[in-house]
């Protein structure tokens, strides 16, 4: 099998999804969209996933200069591929598909979820094959300030309290709010990469998510081995 990949930035790498490739003999071409690059057809590969990164969906080209060609590949690709696409690539096809991304704000304040949330699934999240073998509630981690509606259609699989589209399914599209590809490297990565993010409208303890990090991260990688397992079965039907 072959993906293709949408990395939008350096410091938020592949981690978990590059080591069950690995293991599972798939092939990844990755678009390294901070440097110069062409995008190949992507109806030459078997899946398209978009990973996530700091920039919103509502930015215009000085802060997310790949988006025009990204939203291009996506809608030539629509309905032909698989495509899975998590934090911001959950936000960028939904958005594609006709939902409003925006800072979530509630009560005149921004809400962000940074670190480890419990998500509920829905009753048809459930029966949807990509969280076959999960249980509700799943811990996961997150690192986000945006939210997007749910596109026309499509169907509401988790939710948290602070955003209600945590993940959606539309015909073989799959989004989710939450990362699962994520490592205690690169928690610490981000931790000091995103340094004023972190502790704006959010006071994050950095000690404790680094110590939690590492006490989750055997719970982490089964998570994201059994959704990446559960994402290959779609595309294999």
């Amino acid at each position: 099998m072959k993906f293709l990949v949408f990395q939008h930035v350096l410091h938020e790498p592949l981690g978990l999804i590059a080591e069950f490739a690995r293991k599972q003999n798939i092939e990844l071409k990755i678009i390294k969209l901070w440097e110069p690059y062409k995008i190949p057809s992507v109806l030459n590969y078997d899946a398209l996933i978009i990973m996530g990164g700091p920039m919103g969906v509502y930015e215009g080209p000085e802060t997310y200069p790949s988006k025009k060609d990204e939203i291009k590949a996506i809608k030539e690709s629509l309905g032909k591929i698989p495509m899975f696409g998590f934090c911001l690539g959950h936000q960028l096809l939904a958005n594609v598909l006709g939902a409003d991304v925006h800072p979530n704000i509630k009560n005149n304040k921004k809400i962000k979820e940074i670190g480890y949330y419990n998500i509920e699934l829905t009753d048809e999240g459930k029966q949807n094959p990509l969280f076959k073998g999960f249980t509700s509630p799943i811990e996961v981690f997150q690192w986000h300030g945006d939210v997007c509606e749910l596109p026309k259609d499509a169907t509401l699989l988790a939710s948290s309290p602070a955003c209600r589209n945590q993940a959606f399914n539309y015909k073989n599209v799959f989004g989710i709010q939450f990362h699962f590809e994520i490592t205690p490297k690169m928690i610490n990565g981000l931790i000091d990469f995103d340094k004023e993010w972190i502790h704006t409208d959010f006071d994050l303890d950095e000690n404790k998510l680094r110590e939690q990090a590492k006490e989750k991260e055997k719970l982490m990688k089964a998570q994201s081995d059994r959704l990446l397992k559960n994402f290959v079965t779609v595309i294999k039907k």
